[in-house]
């Protein structure tokens, strides 16, 4: 059994290739959701594989995204930057107000007695979040700085922690400090506080420019790759990719299965994280497997026809979708074979658009 890297299923899918699906903030249901995912990208060396005979490739006729960034576009983002660095006014004059960040000592008393991972020192917590259970934040609105407060409250039936769940309990809480927030303005102070390279609100118009140009650029690859595979699939003819699908659909769910069990959560509540349902999270987990099939077989024939070898620029294009100076981490993770795979898919896919039949976008006239 060997590590797969998550199917660069269409090359879009490339940032996400390695990437486990959005994290919920409960520890157990963010470790069940690592474990399930792992398992879920994990094969057995003894599954059937599909064959494919390539149709047309040379020459697909695609779409080329617009890649122009507007005045509009660079105030959006700035606009978008400020309202999530909004300048924080410590409160000395009133209570705590909904809204308002308390920082705050906690400990958390069960029968008279700390229970483990209810205390914190120093922690901000901004009243009306809902991140702690229901009458924590709001036994705070109304407090003062230096105020001590016990809560008495109790955690809720479904409380991810069993020891914990429907049980009575106390919070003794300290109040710190208390800030409010105050929308932020576009000066000077601002850029220095949120750039690495700008001092000045002109230098940095210009940064967030280049910078939505390069995320346009890189946008645009990806769609035109999107394309480009779906057309060499489509152009193509598969044997044995459903029972290949198949197998690989029932071996994951199995080591899904396995890995909830573990964690003490129902797949019906795993595929909830996701906003679906069991059937639907099924759904989707099987569409997966047979679209990264389709790209795995396509791209291996394609680099076969067309020569295409994998080399060390190919394996850091993939690492630079995660930021990192080299692919060893990667390595490291998943194994030199399911990086090698992502790259070779990339690289097929690159070539793809290479050698495309590239049509501009209509774009919208100016008024």
């Amino acid at each position: 059994m060997r590590k797969k890297l998550a199917a660069l299923c269409f090359c879009a899918a490339a940032a996400a290739v390695l990437a486990t699906g959005c994290k919920n903030s409960d520890s157990q249901e963010t470790q069940a959701q690592e474990t399930a995912e792992q398992s879920q990208s994990e094969t057995q060396a003894d599954i059937p594989q599909g064959t494919v005979t390539l149709g047309n490739y040379m020459g697909l006729e695609i779409t080329e995204p617009s890649t122009e960034v507007t005045d509009e576009d660079v105030e959006t983002q700035i606009n978008y930057t400020l309202s999530i660095n909004p300048n924080m006014i410590e409160v000395t004059d009133r209570p705590a107000q909904d809204g308002d960040v308390v920082n705050i000592d906690y400990v958390g008393l069960k029968d008279g007695e700390a229970f483990d991972g209810g205390s914190a020192e120093g922690y901000d917590l901004t009243l009306g979040s809902g991140t702690f259970i229901d009458g924590f934040e709001d036994g705070l609105i109304g407090a003062n700085t230096g105020d001590e407060v016990s809560l008495n409250l109790t955690f809720p039936e479904d409380y991810g922690n069993a020891d914990l769940a429907g049980q009575d309990v106390v919070f003794e809480v300290t109040v710190n400090s208390i800030q409010e927030e105050q929308e932020a303005v576009l000066d000077d102070a601002f850029v220095q506080k949120v750039s690495d390279t700008s001092t000045t609100v002109d230098e940095y118009r210009q940064e967030v420019r280049q910078s939505l140009e390069e995320m346009a650029v890189q946008s645009a690859q990806i769609e035109m790759q999107n394309q480009a595979i779906e057309l060499a699939i489509e152009n193509s003819t598969f044997d044995g990719l459903d029972e290949q699908v198949n197998a690989e659909f029932d071996s994951q769910l199995e080591q899904m299965n396995t890995a909830l069990e573990q964690s003490g959560i129902a797949l019906s509540d795993y595929a909830a994280m996701y906003g679906m349902d069991e059937d639907g999270f099924k759904d989707y987990m099987r569409s997966s497997i047979e679209s990264s099939a389709q790209v795995t077989l396509v791209c291996q024939a394609i680099a076969e026809a067309e020569n295409l070898q994998v080399e060390d620029s190919d394996r850091m294009e993939v690492a630079k979708l995660y930021d990192l100076e080299s692919p060893d981490e990667l390595v490291t993770a998943y194994g030199q074979e399911a990086v090698d795979e992502a790259a070779r898919n990339m690289k097929v896919m690159n070539f793809l658009v290479d050698n495309a039949v590239k049509t501009p976008e209509e774009t919208e006239a100016a008024e």
